[in-house]
């Protein structure tokens, strides 16, 4: 890896620090950019070497390795497989997990009527389901952007790992566009446009929750969700979230989609736990920078 690291590095004009050099190899390592063709892997080197805000994000996210460790016992999608020694393991790793998710739901889900034995073996064929991460971009998260991004991309690691695909929804009020990464792959123009894109505005939790809904419905049922929300902790439709509507919606989600839900909130004192009911975790980013 850093031979190729430093063949594509010699043809740059411009020479790299020693943190360059370090920021660049946690990208390859956690985006997999080795399976980029030479021409892309060129393209985002040159753009990781032109963009500041994405060197910042490699360098938030190396000093955050102690608080994201700690979060791999806790959010679903970031699991002690990090500590594994190489790709090969890590990926038989999340094999025996998801082997192991399915033979559990077949047993739970196996029924005995008389001295017969009903057993579902089609859920044995079910997969991992998506990684969705609803990313608020507003006024107010102005300053954590850089923060939450970096938190994010060890994800396309976990997603590529277990064969998932990973969605990005940033919003304010409304969804203006979404990511999807297909099993944890990167598209450049996908990735270089999540890094760069920014919103302004009040952040509303109903709409991209209403999305992701949306998106949970189009993959296939059953299989379990992880969504990730990283917010500032105060959204103007909050009291909206404890609706019946909203409910039920919720509830669908979980029930029908497994999905589970957990919640990076910017600071903990602004976080209202019950206009955040449907989370199964919450963290608090403010814990982490201190």
């Amino acid at each position: 890896m850093q031979d190729v690291i430093q063949a594509l590095i010699g043809k740059l004009d411009g020479d790299m620090t020693l943190e360059q050099r370090h920021y660049l190899r946690f990208l390859y390592d956690h985006l997999h950019l080795e399976e980029l063709n030479n021409r892309e892997q060129q393209y985002f080197i040159n753009y990781f070497f032109e963009s500041e805000s994405l060197q910042n994000m490699a360098a938030f996210a190396l000093e955050l390795a102690e608080s994201i460790q700690e979060m791999q016992e806790n959010i679903p999608a970031i699991e002690q497989a990090e500590r594994l020694a190489n790709s090969h393991e890590q990926r038989l790793y999340y094999e025996r997990k998801c082997s192991e998710q399915r033979r559990q739901q077949l047993k739970q889900q196996t029924t005995k009527q008389d001295n017969v034995l009903y057993v579902p073996f089609q859920h044995t064929k079910k997969e991992c389901g998506p990684m969705i991460i609803c990313l608020e971009q507003t006024a107010g998260m102005a300053a954590y952007s850089e923060l939450c991004k970096s938190m994010i991309l060890p994800l396309f690691m976990h997603a590529h790992q277990e064969g998932r695909d990973l969605y990005i929804v940033p919003y304010n009020h409304q969804i203006h566009v979404h990511y999807r990464f297909e099993n944890g792959h990167v598209n450049i123009a996908d990735f270089q446009s999540f890094i760069n894109y920014k919103a302004s505005g009040e952040a509303a939790m109903l709409p991209v929750l209403q999305f992701v809904h949306a998106l949970l419905q189009e993959n296939q049922q059953d299989a379990e969700a992880d969504v990730i929300v990283f917010t500032e902790g105060t959204p103007i439709d909050g009291q909206q979230l404890m609706s019946e509507q909203a409910t039920a919606m919720l509830e669908d989600m979980t029930q029908k989609y497994h999905a589970e839900f957990s919640v990076v909130a910017m600071q903990e004192e602004h976080f209202n736990p019950q206009q955040f009911w449907f989370a199964h975790k919450a963290f608090f980013a403010d814990h982490a920078i201190q």
